[in-house]
């Protein structure tokens, strides 16, 4: 009886240690802290974004996996990884940012390391997961358009609208392609430059276009006589301040105008220092 029961107990024990699974420790390879970053910062409702996380592996083997998103308990999306060995890898997912409070992070499944040829050891990594990167994200707020031109006038802005939004996917898709070929340190702040910029002039741009709106209300309620006759002499005046709206609304509302008038400005600057040093 003893040597059943004997046999019994080797059993279990063989059938618990026989289910767990043996894993390669690795207490470097995984995240980098705090390592999640987006394409475009900050954003608002309706932009569509990458976002970016880095793999550290300073492990001698490959390392690979799969690295899955999330915004607080919504799943975003999972994107599979190969780190070279001794080397870094950044990962990316397509988001469409939507109103309200976020908190994205990622995490790394079905990590393992490459051993031989085709042959795998699975890996408990320490930094397995980012921390989470909040942001709130506000509404969009679109400017409304009063129909004011005539028939000329909208097609030739529908022609150049149409035209600046092929030029601005174009501008879009060559900024990616830099961002993904240089390294991060350097993307990064260049990064950051370009969306202050890009938000600086898309501020400037509605507020010129709201601005210009108003103008040509006071304009009308001038010829209609809704105002007072002392308004009349302003009519001249608001017809110069109408001309100075319409200009800055059509450069910053234009991103191939705005970009190639900042780039003269850029090589005219340029060249001054240039000419001044040597």
């Amino acid at each position: 009886m003893t040597l059943k029961k004997a046999l019994i107990f080797v059993l279990i024990i063989n059938s618990l240690f026989g289910a767990c699974r043996a894993y390669a420790q690795s207490s470097n390879a995984g995240f980098v802290p705090g390592n999640i970053w987006y394409s475009l910062d900050p954003f608002l409702e309706g932009d569509k974004i990458k976002i970016y996380t880095l793999i550290f592996n300073p492990d001698p083997r490959e390392l690979s996996g799969t690295v899955v998103f999330f915004d607080n308990s919504v799943f975003l999306g999972k994107k599979d990884f190969t780190a070279p060995a001794k080397g870094v890898k950044d990962v990316s997912i397509d988001w469409t940012a939507t109103v309200g409070t976020h908190n994205i992070f990622g995490k790394i499944e079905n990590a393992k390391f490459l051993v031989a040829k085709n042959k795998y050891e699975e890996v408990y990594l320490a930094e397995n997961e980012t921390s989470k990167s909040s942001r709130t994200v506000s509404k969009k707020i679109v400017a409304k358009i009063i129909d004011t031109a005539d028939a000329s006038t909208k097609i030739s802005d529908s022609i150049v609208n149409k035209a600046g939004n092929a030029i601005s996917d174009s501008v879009e898709n060559v900024k990616e392609a830099v961002v993904a070929k240089i390294p991060q340190f350097v993307a990064k702040p260049l990064t950051l430059t370009g969306n202050v910029i890009e938000g600086w002039r898309s501020s400037v741009g509605t507020a010129s276009e709201n601005k210009k709106e108003v103008v040509q209300t006071d304009i009308e309620k001038i010829k209609k006589g809704s105002t007072k006759n002392d308004s009349k002499f302003l009519e001249p005046f608001k017809y110069v301040e109408l001309f100075f709206f319409t200009v800055l609304s059509f450069i910053f509302n234009s991103k191939f105008i705005f970009y190639s008038i900042l780039f003269i400005i850029l090589a005219l600057i340029l060249r001054y220092i240039w000419n001044l040093i040597f």
